[in-house]
């Protein structure tokens, strides 16, 4: 959106407010505006997302998508300071924001808080009881902790919704959680009954 078009939208909001037009009229705006700092997000103009989507809220009408667009844009410049106050303010938006919650998690992981880390994975799971990312980082969580028990039982859950172990073969993490007997144990057993036994050497050692 131009300039131009910006402050047209802008003197047009208040009107639209005032005679009332029907929610989904606000919907659909927000919908676009987040789908264009979306694109930038997806071209790698991580910069221009974070400006267009907080320039369009600050003109125009504020929205959890488009808060969430923001977030992720400075996730992926490596402010997660920046990210993680915007993912905050898309779920005072919209709790049920998935995205928001599961990317607030991994700042939270990285940071090693595993107590906000734990509560925002399990948020997301809840709201994606169909993907595995949840479960997955929950059983992360668990295995930093060394509970085993929370270990595997996050763990089934993740493979019930499509993990692999072959997306953590040679993940540094996953070699240091093969050092500690309990995990290794049930990365056996998982491995043994849920893939194939012959990965288990993978485990062992970070590709060069």
């Amino acid at each position: 959106m131009t300039g131009l078009a910006l402050a047209l939208a802008a003197a047009l909001i208040p009107a639209a407010r005032a005679a009332r037009v029907p929610p989904d009229y606000a919907e659909e705006m927000v919908r676009r505006a987040a789908a264009t700092a979306g694109r930038l997000n997806q071209e790698g103009r991580h910069a221009q997302a974070a400006e267009w989507g907080s320039e369009f809220q600050r003109h125009v009408i504020e929205g959890a998508a488009v808060e969430y667009e923001v977030g992720l844009a400075w996730y992926r410049l490596g402010r997660t300071d920046r990210a993680a106050r915007h993912y905050r303010r898309t779920l005072d938006e919209d709790p049920t924001y998935a995205a928001a919650w599961y990317d607030l998690g991994e700042i939270r992981l990285e940071a090693w808080d595993l107590d906000e880390a734990e509560e925002a994975f399990a948020r997301a799971a809840a709201l994606r009881p169909d993907h595995w990312a949840g479960p997955f980082r929950l059983a992360e969580v668990a295995a930093r902790r060394g509970d085993a028990d929370g270990f595997e039982s996050h763990l089934k859950d993740a493979l019930s919704a499509g993990f692999s172990f072959r997306v953590v073969l040679g993940d540094p993490n996953w070699v240091e959680y093969y050092r500690n007997p309990a995990l290794a144990e049930v990365i056996r057993r998982l491995v043994t009954v849920y893939s194939d036994e012959r990965l288990l050497p993978l485990f062992e050692t970070t590709p060069r």
